[in-house]
């Protein structure tokens, strides 16, 4: 590799981003003429080589482009037939076949997982289906999120024996922490009472019936034609690459996690499938409305997720939402009659908050700018950091905490808003502030030292850096990030 690649991307990039190829005749031109101009632009700041859109309102498809490159070594421009990685968002499929279960008198979504699945773990067997799909069952996850692969180092088989004699991560419903292991659970559920593959019941119940004629289930060692690989930017700086700067290849490989992740679709037949869900051809009204209800935890607050879906907004607009993998995305609003699509080939640089923002273009409401990415939990504090300075973060957060007694702001929550600042805003010193009241409601959580860590260094204040990886250290000794940064730094 004697060029160099970061440039030769950047040329590609910018070429094929003039391409625009409309497929459906849209309304109100200049607004979609906006969306267009948005995303373009946005393709561009975060280094997105290949983009698809859809927008679904109020029970029509409104729009569907493309953009972009779906394989840069080829050359290859993204159109109507290319296929994404949704990977998480799988998920959802998943909720929607356990929803059409329960419609059958299958599965009651209160009921143990005792009922439906045999020998399991003693402090397993009262877990309910609901807590499942909602990840407040406390289960201990079989993914090492930090090593990328199955728990110990373990193949999928030793790993989901090994987890049965692991500890619960909590009490089931008071807490949510999102894995792989509910999915996993709820895919043999699925399994067992259908008589069929996991894939075979998708594709019976879901695919066929919403025509999604090219959408399946697939890895990087499959052949999936017209799919775009998944690129990222390099987390590290060797041989020709620039850490957070040249694009590199991603692996995926889901094989035994295909309840979890593993479909490829386009954004024009993930239309197709929202559209069904919608009109009642894959679930009945009254089933689409409980699957996507937030759940609440056992003290009340909710708990982050719907039935399979993310609960991204709880009050109007509400809002669910399919994750993928920090790349591809779809948002529904109920209440807005309004959903859309977003599909990318890069798996870094925080796409998810893309859909939001165009949803922004018919309800202004719904802008980053007036907290419309935000959870509706911190939109209390974020209008008086606003207004006031996000230097005041613990005193106003603990002023509205007096006023209204509810007022919580959870670790993910902190997390996501403060990151949401820090890498897509570019406002470091206001993320530090808020890494500075995650370390104050949350002193225990190395987590919150490890952005405060990296706010600082966005900032320039290395001594306070290093201070912060040292506590990440001090209370996450296999915290490997933030070894590496801190040991950077030192002998800087």
């Amino acid at each position: 590799m004697n060029y160099n690649l970061f440039k030769l991307q950047k040329i590609i990039l910018l070429s094929l981003l003039l391409v625009v190829i409309p497929f459906v005749k849209v309304t109100g031109q200049s607004k979609t003429d906006s969306i267009t101009s948005f995303l373009q632009d946005e393709m561009i700041k975060r280094n997105i080589p290949g983009l698809q859109v859809a927008i679904i309102r109020n029970g029509k498809l409104e729009l569907v482009r493309s953009f972009g490159s779906a394989n840069i070594e080829n050359r290859v421009k993204v159109n109507d037939s290319t296929m994404f990685s949704i990977n998480s968002a799988t998920k959802a499929f998943t909720g929607v076949a356990i929803m059409q279960l329960v419609e059958e008198g299958k599965i009651d979504l209160q009921g143990t997982i005792s009922a439906y699945l045999d020998s399991l773990p003693n402090h397993w067997r009262a877990i309910k289906i609901y807590q499942l799909l909602t990840h407040t069952s406390g289960l201990p996850d079989l993914v090492d999120v930090r090593k990328g692969g199955f728990v110990e180092g373990l193949k999928y088989p030793e790993a989901l024996k090994a987890i049965r004699e692991y500890p619960m991560e909590f009490t089931a419903g008071t807490q949510m922490r999102y894995n792989q292991t509910n999915y996993v659970l709820l895919g043999q559920i699925i399994e067992k009472l259908s008589g069929k593959s996991f894939e075979k019941f998708i594709q019976e119940r879901q695919f066929d019936p919403a025509g999604m004629k090219r959408t399946g289930f697939g890895d990087s060692r499959d052949i999936i034609m017209d799919k775009a690989p998944t690129y990222r930017l390099s987390k590290v700086t060797e041989r020709n690459f620039v850490k957070g700067k040249t694009l590199e290849r991603t692996w995926e490989e889901f094989t035994e996690l295909r309840s979890t992740a593993g479909i490829n679709s386009s954004a024009s037949e993930l239309a197709n499938w929202i559209l069904s869900l919608q009109n009642g051809i894959l679930l009945k009204p009254q089933s689409l409305k409980t699957m996507w209800e937030a759940g609440k935890l056992s003290n009340g607050n909710y708990s982050g997720w719907a039935l399979g879906w993310v609960a991204r907004r709880n009050t109007a607009p509400r809002a669910v939402a399919g994750i993928g993998g920090a790349r591809s995305w779809f948002y529904v609003y109920p209440d807005h009659n309004l959903a859309i699509i977003i599909l990318t080939n890069l798996s870094t640089n925080q796409p998810e908050d893309l859909a939001p923002e165009v949803a922004g273009f018919y309800y202004p409401e719904l802008k980053s700018v007036n907290g419309g990415s935000l959870p509706e939990t911190v939109l209390p504090l974020r209008a008086l950091l606003e207004k006031e300075g996000y230097n005041k973060a613990i005193q106003l957060s603990e002023k509205i905490k007096k006023r209204d007694g509810k007022f919580f702001l959870s670790e993910r929550d902190l997390t996501n808003w403060a990151y949401y600042l820090l890498l897509i805003q570019h406002k470091p010193k206001e993320a530090v502030e808020l890494f500075k009241l995650y370390v104050h409601l949350y002193p225990s959580d190395a987590n919150a030292y490890e952005g405060l860590g990296e706010a600082y260094h966005s900032t320039g204040d290395l001594k306070n850096a290093i201070a912060a990886y040292k506590k990440t250290s001090e209370l996450d000794p296999k915290n490997i990030n933030a070894s590496k940064k801190l040991k950077m730094l030192l002998n800087n």
